[in-house]
């Protein structure tokens, strides 16, 4: 039932809601940092099974850079006559270049929303994958990334898991999914070139195949794939887009812009033949020098 209050109290009662408002709402905003520079979900959040959290600062900016490089790696080791194998001591120390220049690793998923939609990313952004499966993933690389706290993607040939001492078993790719440090994708089930298959059946089942492995031995669903040997066709697209690819990263040299075809990403080759100098260039530029 309603009833009657002075006009004096009711004055007073309204002035002390506004005021107890007032102060709450100060109260909530004080010692806050602003977070306008930062996009929402970037913040650490529930792990997802090979799905990589960035984990960064409050305080890094963000903007929609112009070109990103999406570097290149596979084994890590003491490998004579092969470039592509890079040694412990130099993937560390570019690791460390990276760390100490305020670079800032970035996930294939914020990557795929810049490219797809011009988003945002951090600062001197770079996006860090390795090939295959090698142990030497697990013994070398996994732990030196969460040393530097990088977020990376390991592209997967789910029949090589186990096949010798030089791969990793599911158990270790377990650890790794369930980590939050890596995004673990498609790299097909046996690393063929897919565009030599003679039939549409046998390049589907490559890659909605090692999608299954993924699911069934991780429970990773996956919606990134780098082509073995860079190797593709219009109908490998087709398969891709049908089976809920969303993205896919070549062998071919250079950088991703902000609308560049997802199905044919270029990615930047780091060897063991790669100065210093010249790793710093593929960092930031286009028309960076050739091997």
């Amino acid at each position: 039932m309603f009833r009657h209050i002075g006009t004096k109290y009711f004055f007073s009662s309204i002035l002390a809601v506004v005021l107890g408002l007032g102060l709450c709402c100060g109260g909530c905003s004080m010692g806050t940092s602003s977070t306008t520079d930062k996009p929402q979900g970037t913040e650490t959040k529930a792990k997802v099974p090979g799905v990589a959290i960035p984990r960064r600062s409050p305080d890094v900016k963000y903007s929609v850079p112009q070109g990103v490089s999406i570097l290149m790696y596979h084994m890590i080791g003491d490998m004579k006559n092969n470039a592509a194998v890079m040694t412990k001591e130099n993937l560390e120390r570019q690791m460390k270049y990276l760390k100490d220049h305020d670079y800032h690793p970035i996930t294939i998923e914020e990557l795929y929303g810049y490219v797809a939609n011009g988003d945002p990313l951090p600062d001197k952004p770079v996006c860090i994958t390795f090939d295959d499966g090698y142990i030497d993933t697990y013994t070398i690389v996994y732990p030196m990334m969460k040393k530097y706290n990088f977020p990376w993607t390991l592209f997967l040939i789910t029949d090589d898991v186990e096949k010798s001492y030089q791969r990793m078993t599911w158990d270790q790719l377990k650890e790794m999914a369930e980590s939050g440090d890596v995004t673990i994708a498609n790299h097909t089930l046996s690393h063929p070139k897919l565009h030599n298959l003679k039939t549409r059946e046998e390049k589907e089942n490559e890659i909605i195949g090692a999608s299954k492995a993924l699911k069934y031995r991780l429970g990773i669903d996956t919606a990134w794939l780098a082509y073995p040997y860079g190797d593709y066709d219009d109908e490998v697209i087709d398969i891709c887009k049908k089976a809920g690819i969303k993205m896919a990263v070549t062998t071919d040299a250079g950088r991703v812009h902000v609308g560049s075809y997802p199905y044919e990403l270029k990615r930047v080759y780091i060897g063991n033949d790669i100065s210093m100098a010249r790793f710093v260039e593929r960092l930031n530029k286009d028309n960076y020098s050739p091997v």
